[in-house]
């Protein structure tokens, strides 16, 4: 693994997911603290951010109408739009500031989707960076996770999902969509297993030097 090739892309870190006072913060509460999904997430940006990595965040937003949904949603953009979250210009849809976000990150606009590539930048700006590999982590582990997932695998980058770095709605769906449907179109790992497989990579290309550098 190149670090230099190598993007984290993190879906969602929103206030309405992460922190408390978030619309949608209850329903994922559970598997953010059984898994420490926030501490997961710093440990997670701030090594591959040591390393060289990219450092990508693709926020969800909609307008206060929700107009991007069309006229009958239903699944999960009905449990957004029925909890009003996720409004653009508000705290909600604000990166939390429990996550560790610097201005040399990228943020991709245009997000309305559960496929993190559908209708934005994404894929033009890895490219732009000579990126191949990524790493998945963030909000929802079996809907915007896996779908983003998805597209990257056939996309032809080296996918990476990070397990103990990504939250969803209930327990049994985390395991479901983490044990079943992330080994087939990406390698999970944990962050600690990612970031060390990381150096490990970096120092047998370059001994004794930096990926970073």
């Amino acid at each position: 693994m190149n670090a230099k090739q190598t993007a984290i892309v993190l879906l969602e870190l929103q206030n309405d997911f992460l922190s408390e006072g978030g619309k949608l913060y209850p329903l994922l509460k559970p598997v953010l603290e059984k898994h420490q999904v926030i501490a997961n997430l710093n440990r997670l940006i701030n090594g591959a951010r040591k390393q060289g990595m990219l450092i990508v965040h693709t926020p969800i937003q909609f307008s206060p109408d929700y107009r991007e949904m069309g006229h009958a949603p239903y699944g999960i953009m009905a449990t957004v739009k029925d909890a009003g979250a996720l409004v653009k210009k508000t705290w909600g849809s604000e990166i939390a500031p429990v996550i560790d976000r610097r201005d040399s990150d990228i943020v991709i606009d245009g997000k309305s989707s559960i496929d993190a590539f559908a209708g934005t930048n994404l894929d033009f700006v890895l490219r732009a960076h000579g990126i191949t590999t990524i790493a998945l982590a963030g909000q929802l582990t079996n809907i915007c996770i896996e779908s983003t997932m998805r597209s990257a695998y056939d996309k032809g980058y080296r996918v990476f999902g990070i397990t103990d770095a990504s939250a969803t709605i209930g327990l049994e769906q985390y395991r479901i969509s983490v044990e079943n449907n992330w080994p087939m179109f990406s390698l999970p790992v944990t962050q600690r297993e990612f970031l060390e497989q990381a150096a490990g990579s970096c120092s047998a290309t370059s001994p004794g030097s930096s990926c970073g550098q």
